[in-house]
């Protein structure tokens, strides 16, 4: 195959999407939405706003649309187009501190419409949108937007009955909530696990006729882990379903009722880790240790004969069904962490990255679940900046964090983990399937890029 890459943004200010479960170009195939802003050096701060506007799908100069207050170097502000429309949505705070949905004119380069609640994730055909509380998820160590100034300090309970997952009507403005993190905590268990750290819901991505919602449930656990739960919900609100727990990564829907995703199924091992004798003084020390001399010991044993070292985690495919029903699949060709994203027009075929290996780069590919078969695109290698502590507030750029969750997270790791430094691909494709666009920082500055002959 002949692939051809453009990037389609310029320097030497910095431009980027997001995340890998949204379609980038709009429905006439010629505009791109983005994100410019100045600086990548630090996580956002508060106060701090990026630019949210278009470029030309072939490439061109960026068009802001407006300003906003949410955003994160990972998923961006969420900006998406509204069904085959030349609008799209893009998240942003008021002085108060509330979140909210901006309706972008892509084409007047303004805004002509505010949502009073933002939008992760929409189904234009049925008027809804779902999200959930980016306060929340920001203070679990998640993918949330940094408060401004005038925020109240956020006081988490860890399993509240009135908030969790939300659901909008983007013609009335009426909301609801669809299931409360009680009833998310509650689901598949025989009681809501409590480890003594606050429970939050992300990653929410509509199946391909926008009746069921999947998410990742996530809280930590007492040794700095964290267990993740992959979960189904009716738009209704009805057959809300765990469908694995253990350690549960990124994903896509390949069918109407099945998830293509990365991890491992690992009940056995979470209810050990979920255990209440953990916090016994001593007990969890041990535990740590004997965790420490088992990772050595399996980097010790010999590769089997014609084995795949590494291989415990994996792709998975899962029903959406009452039923688990779970395989493993790409054993030995997918052999890592990506973010793969389904075409909209073959669910099957999937465009996928890898995350850096040990010299930085990472592969773009694209990947034919039917077929088992893998083909690479081009290799782009990360850059090898660090966030410098001199130049911002620490303290601020984790405002609004729980400290509990603050204990367990490596300053340092938080701090390139939210920088715009740490570039993931995060493939997407173009509405009609026939291109991709990414994220890439491999030629000095973050630009997003293209390729095409797919």
């Amino acid at each position: 195959m002949d692939f051809e890459i453009k990037r389609i943004t310029s320097g030497p200010k910095h431009h980027l999407f997001g995340f890998h479960d949204l379609v980038q170009t709009n429905a006439k195939g010629d505009l791109a939405l983005s994100l410019e802003v100045d600086d990548i050096s630090h996580p956002p701060l508060p106060g701090e706003t990026c630019r949210s506007g278009v470029v030309p799908a072939d490439g061109g100069e960026f068009m802001p649309v407006h300003a906003t207050h949410t955003w994160n170097y990972p998923q961006g502000a969420r900006q998406q187009w509204i069904g085959d429309s030349d609008l799209f949505t893009c998240n942003d705070r008021d002085e108060q501190g509330n979140v909210f949905a901006w309706i972008g004119d892509s084409r007047g380069r303004k805004t002509v419409d505010k949502l009073p609640f933002p939008v992760h994730c929409l189904s234009a055909e049925r008027h809804l949108a779902f999200w959930f509380d980016y306060d929340r998820v920001h203070a679990c160590g998640g993918y949330g937007y940094h408060p401004n100034n005038k925020c109240p300090t956020i006081c988490l309970r860890d399993i509240p009955s009135d908030d969790g997952i939300w659901c909008g009507n983007v013609e009335t403005g009426e909301k609801n909530l669809l299931a409360s993190m009680q009833n998310v905590a509650a689901c598949g268990e025989k009681h809501p696990v409590k480890t003594g750290y606050p429970h939050y819901v992300t990653h929410f991505m509509l199946n391909p006729t926008g009746n069921r919602l999947a998410f990742l449930h996530r809280y930590r656990v007492p040794d700095g882990g964290e267990t993740t739960r992959l979960m189904t919900i009716g738009v209704d609100g009805s057959g809300l379903r765990c469908l694995a727990k253990g350690f549960l990564s990124h994903f896509t829907w390949i069918a109407e009722d099945e998830i293509f995703i990365w991890g491992e199924h690992q009940p056995g091992l979470c209810a050990m880790r979920e255990a209440v004798y953990l916090r016994i003084p001593g007990v969890l020390q041990g535990a740590l240790l004997a965790k420490k001399i088992m990772r050595m010991l399996r980097r010790a044993r010999p590769a089997p004969v014609g084995g795949v070292v590494g291989q415990a985690k994996a792709f998975l495919r899962i029903k959406d069904a009452e039923n688990l029903a779970q395989v493993k699949c790409a054993i030995g060709v997918l052999t890592e962490d990506g973010h793969p994203m389904a075409r909209p027009q073959k669910l099957t075929s999937l465009i996928n990255d890898t995350y850096p290996d040990v010299d930085g780069n990472r592969i773009l590919m694209c990947y034919d679940v039917e077929a088992n078969e893998r083909t690479d695109i081009g290799t782009f290698k990360m850059i090898s900046d660090k966030p410098d502590t001199t130049t911002f507030s620490v303290s601020a750029s984790q405002a609004g964090m729980d400290r509990r969750v603050l204990k367990k997270f490596p300053q340092e790791l938080y701090l390139f983990a939210r920088s715009g430094f740490h570039c993931d691909l995060h493939p997407r494709w173009s509405y009609d399937g026939k291109a991709a666009y990414f994220d890439s920082i491999h030629e000095g500055t973050r630009q997003v890029y293209a390729v095409s002959g797919l």
